[in-house]
């Protein structure tokens, strides 16, 4: 385990501190996870601060202790080359970077509901309705299919269904815009893509795996592995994988930006 830098050592402190500060809070019934984690932009609880709040955050101790043991096995050694304020820069933008990607990846998810609202709205009938079920995993669709079926024999009225709807949808609307997202895995993956570039023939070794990888391959392993399981989406996956992958292409285009720079100096 390489030597904690300074740069490190106070991003790994703050993060300790919040995680702390959070079970200390919880008894006098403030939430802090609630005030700092990352939520979607058209939430009611969103604010632009938590692009940054939300990377000190984390949802348990095995979620934190992984993120910070990665943070001291690759920042110590990039900051220790770079320097604490460039090490420290590339740590926040990656990280405001991964949640800002995977707000995007929130929206075109969201848009095949809002869509359907729209077009349910515009022509009520029983397959706009069957659609509108279809858009989200949040509506239960089966449920919705035998609602349309039984408008279709009138068994509900068209006054029926609307105001049935009027009260359903904000609550449809409040599951899909408050959902949220905390921790430092998407700064970290930033650190882990600069570690792979910066040292990419040193073996680095998985727990479990008595063989040593190359930082290249490593990096590449996780890459495609966190593009895989975003794209497939698992029922129970709460794993902001976009995110994973934002850090990375993020950190990807600050490097290109400081390379580029360089040569231009030169």
């Amino acid at each position: 385990m390489p030597p904690i830098t300074n740069g490190v050592k106070a991003i790994l402190l703050a993060n300790i501190a919040v995680f702390i500060l959070g079970y200390l809070v919880q008894m006098t019934g403030f939430d802090i996870d609630h005030a700092l984690s990352l939520y979607y932009i058209k939430s009611q609880y969103f604010k632009p601060l938590q692009f940054i709040t939300y990377m000190f955050v984390h949802a348990g101790f095995m979620h934190i202790f992984f993120n910070m043991f990665a943070l001291t096995q690759f920042g110590s050694m990039i900051e220790s080359v770079w320097g604490t304020k460039r090490f420290v820069f590339y740590y926040l933008v990656t990280g405001v970077g991964a949640g800002i990607i995977n707000m995007l990846v929130w929206h075109f998810q969201i848009m095949p509901y809002t869509d359907a609202v729209a077009a349910f709205y515009a022509a009520p009938s029983p397959d706009a309705l069957v659609a509108l079920g279809n858009s989200t995993d949040v509506i239960n669709d089966a449920v919705v299919a035998e609602l349309a079926d039984r408008w279709r024999t009138g068994f509900y009225t068209n006054e029926q269904i609307m105001d049935s709807m009027e009260q359903e949808l904000p609550k449809i609307q409040a599951a899909l815009y408050n959902q949220s997202m905390v921790g430092a895995s998407g700064a970290v993956f930033g650190l882990l893509l600069a570690f792979g570039l910066m040292f990419p023939n040193l073996k680095l070794q998985l727990l479990f795996i008595p063989i040593g990888i190359p930082a290249k391959y490593f990096v590449l392993l996780y890459g495609v592995a966190e593009l895989f399981f975003g794209i497939k989406d698992f029922s129970g996956d709460n794993i902001a994988h976009f995110a994973h992958l934002g850090g990375m292409l993020v950190g990807l285009v600050v490097l290109l930006c400081w390379e580029y720079g360089r040569r231009r100096r030169e």
